[in-house]
């Protein structure tokens, strides 16, 4: 890569960074400063968002944020990381020729069979179920499938999981401690 495509590399890979932060991080902080929720539970809630996606729901729950506080702290959350995953890779592969060229080829190659060009964007779903976002997003820039069509999916997959999981927290965790949940 020359220089000038190294910075314009740079450039793009720091404004994908800056707009997944943005929604995944500050996004939430909105309500929590509007609203009065206490900030380290909100913090603590989005860095296990990071990491154990809906499954960070029990933390919010067991340090007293509000059900649907953590539904939207978590919500931000996922699509900051998705969204940010797939500009960053979108960045690669325009800015890169080997990167671009891998592309191309995917592309054509998943264009060979009908059913999987149609129905194969589909299998975010239970793809965000199971493996999560951080799955769904490579695999949705790779195949070269729209971005906030993908994210729709990933989200529609995502968000019963999250409504489920937090549920079950709230029930589990005023099983173990009445009165308090």
């Amino acid at each position: 890569m020359e220089l000038w495509n190294r910075y314009i590399f740079l450039q793009h890979i720091v404004v994908a960074l800056a707009r997944g932060m943005l929604i995944a991080i500050v996004l939430p902080l909105i309500p929590a400063v509007i609203f009065g929720y206490p900030l380290l539970p909100t913090l603590a809630v989005i860095g296990s968002g990071f990491l154990l996606e809906y499954g960070a729901a029990p933390v919010g729950i067991a340090l007293g944020l509000t059900p649907l506080f953590v539904f939207w702290v978590l919500m931000c959350t996922e699509i900051g990381i998705f969204l940010g995953l797939f500009d960053i890779f979108d960045s690669i592969g325009h800015t890169w020729p080997p990167v671009a060229g891998f592309l191309e080829k995917s592309r054509h190659f998943i264009q060979k069979f009908s059913l999987a060009e149609r129905y194969g964007i589909l299998g975010l779903i239970p793809c965000e179920i199971i493996i999560g976002v951080y799955a769904n997003a490579p695999v949705s820039w790779v195949l070269g499938w729209h971005k906030y069509r993908s994210l729709a999916l990933t989200m529609a997959g995502y968000i019963p999981s999250l409504v489920l999981t937090i549920l079950v927290s709230i029930g589990l965790l005023g099983m173990t401690f009445p009165g308090r949940f």
